[in-house]
C-alpha cells in the first residue's frame, strides 16, 4: 500500500512556549542548519516518494506558510494550504483535510518531527507488511523506551482513516482501531520535536540536522583556514583564518575572520562572524559576533542582532534584549 499524500500539521500546541530569540513568526518556519524546520519535513517526505502533501495551518499564518513554500516545485511536490485551528491532533488534521485525502493511505506528521532515519523504510514497510496503521513514536537516546514519548507520524490505511475520524474527543485513536480490530504497529524511532519545548530544543533540533551532513566546501576560497570534519559551506561565504569543527554549516555570503566555529553549530546568510569564537549554537541571517571576547556556546543569535565587543572608554556592557531573553556572563 504506497503513500502518495501526505497531511503536515503546521498549527500551534496548547502548551507552546515562546522563543523569545526568534521572533512572533510560525516555529516550524524557524531555520536549523541554515532551512527552516519544515523544509528539512518537506526532504524527508519527498525522500519517501511522496507527491501530494496538505500544510494544515492556522489561518493568521497562511500566508507565511503559502510564501515559504510556494508551489512545491523545490520539492517536486504539489503543496497545498488548509486552514485548521489551534492545537489540532491527528483526528482533526485528517477531518480538516477529508476531501484531500479522498480515499487514499495517508502519512500524517507533525511539522517538526524529524527523524533520525528517513521515512522511506517505514512506508515500505508499511506497505510490505499490510498493516492499517503504523504509529512513529519519537524517543531520545540512549533510553530505548524514555517516559512522555510523542508521536512523530502515523501512516494509515484508508479503513484506518474512516475510523479514526469517528474516534470522540479526548479518546486514544490507536485504542480505537484496535477495538474495530485493525492491525495496529507502534514503533520506536529515534528523533525529536523541534517546536516541543523551550529553546534547547531547537538546539537539539540543530544537532539533529547537522548529524550526517557531508563535507562541502567546493569553489571556497579558504585563505588561512583549517576544516575538521564535516562542514558545509557556501560557495558565496568568506572565510579567512579560521578554524571551522564540524559537523558545521555556514550560509551564503556570510564572513568569518580570525575565528572559531565549533561542532553543532549553523551560521545563517549574511552572518558576520570576526574575532570570536562559536560552538553549539545557531547564528541566523544578518547577524554579527565582532570581537566577543570569550567562546559562545549553546546560543541562539537571532536575526539581525548583534554582539559586539567595543574598545572605547568607559568600558562597560550594553544590551538591547526583549522580553524572555537569557544572558549568562
Amino acid at each position: 500500500m504506497e503513500i502518495a499524500r501526505a497531511l503536515v500539521v503546521a498549527t500551534t500546541s496548547a502548551n507552546e512556549h515562546r522563543w523569545s530569540s526568534v521572533g512572533a513568526g510560525p516555529k516550524p518556519l524557524v531555520p536549523v542548519a541554515t532551512k527552516p524546520i519544515l523544509f528539512h519535513t518537506l526532504d524527508a517526505l519527498r525522500g519517501a516518494g511522496v507527491l501530494e502533501t496538505a500544510l494544515l495551518v492556522e489561518e493568521r499564518s497562511t500566508r507565511a506558510f503559502c510564501d515559504a513554500v510556494e508551489d512545491g516545485s523545490r520539492w517536486d511536490m504539489t503543496i497545498t494550504c488548509i486552514p485548521c485551528d489551534p492545537g489540532s491532533d491527528v483526528i482533526a488534521a485528517l477531518g480538516a483535510a477529508h476531501d484531500f485525502v479522498d480515499g487514499e493511505p495517508v502519512l500524517v506528521q507533525r511539522a517538526d518531527a524529524m527523524l533520525r532515519a528517513g521515512l522511506r523504510e517505514h512506508v515500505v514497510g508499511f506497505a510490505r507488511d499490510d498493516v492499517d496503521a503504523l504509529a512513529l513514536m519519537l524517543v531520545r537516546p540512549p533510553a530505548p523506551k524514555p517516559p512522555g514519548s510523542m508521536p512523530g507520524g502515523y501512516l494509515l490505511s484508508p479503513g484506518a482513516v474512516s475510523i479514526m475520524l469517528d474516534t470522540p474527543a479526548g479518546r486514544d485513536p490507536l485504542a480505537r482501531l484496535r477495538g474495530h480490530g485493525s492491525h495496529v504497529r507502534v514503533l520506536d524511532v529515534e528523533g525529536c520535536l523541534a517546536c516541543h519545548g523551550s529553546e534547547s530544543s531547537l538546539l537539539e533540533a540543530n544537532r539533529h540536522a547537522l548529524t550526517g551532513i557531508s563535507t562541502d566546501v567546493d569553489g571556497v576560497a579558504l585563505d588561512g583556514c583549517e576544516i575538521q570534519g564535516a562542514v558545509v559551506i557556501d560557495p558565496s561565504a568568506t572565510v579567512r583564518n579560521t578554524l571551522v569543527r564540524g559537523p558545521a554549516v555556514i550560509g551564503p555570503r556570510s564572513k568569518l575572520i580570525d575565528s572559531y566555529v565549533g561542532p553543532y553549530t549553523s551560521i545563517g546568510a549574511g552572518v558576520r562572524v570576526e574575532g570570536t569564537e562559536i560552538e553549539h549554537s545557531i547564528v541566523m541571517d544578518d547577524a554579527q559576533l565582532l570581537f566577543v571576547g570569550t567562546r559562545l556556546e549553546t546560543s541562539i543569535i537571532g536575526r539581525g542582532a548583534s554582539v559586539v565587543r567595543r574598545f572605547d572608554m568607559p568600558s562597560a556592557v550594553r544590551m538591547s534584549i526583549g522580553d524572555g531573553a537569557q544572558v549568562a556572563l
